[in-house]
């Protein structure tokens, strides 16, 4: 920064402040983590593709029983540790509120949403994107 003196000459001036102001912008620029939405989505994908979309098309059936998910479940969880576990328990619950997964009152059982069995029957891969899709459509 240049000033100008008593004698009417500009000097360089070493200003503390624009050194701070500089570092502050270089820590402001680490990653940031997740927002709460995406985080929630990512969970809801994560369950989706990886345990019951794959345990609806090994079942054939579009519906499942508490203890066919959670032995699917736990061969998932067996490789990653306990974050894991806590990832996918907030992940199946979202399925249910966000309406892929409906639970039956009287059992234990739940089902896919009735817009996704012709391709449980086809046994084609749907990915979470598209499942949301094809239920949010009207």
């Amino acid at each position: 920064m240049l000033r100008e003196d008593k004698d009417g000459r500009y000097k360089h001036i070493n200003n503390n402040s624009s050194s701070k102001d500089e570092s502050s912008i270089k820590s402001k620029g680490k990653s940031r983590e997740k927002g709460k939405y995406a985080s929630s989505t990512e969970n809801r994908r994560l369950v989706w593709n990886n345990i019951v979309w794959p345990l609806i098309l090994e079942l054939n059936k579009p519906w499942f029983t508490i203890e066919e998910y959670h032995a699917k479940r736990d061969a998932f969880c067996s490789s990653y540790g306990d974050e894991m576990k806590s990832k996918v328990a907030g992940g199946f619950v979202s399925l249910i509120v966000k309406g892929l997964l409906l639970k039956d009152k009287d059992r234990e059982v739940y089902s896919i949403h009735w817009k996704l069995v012709p391709y449980m029957r086809k046994r084609l891969w749907l990915d979470y994107g598209e499942a949301i899709r094809l239920i949010s459509t009207k």
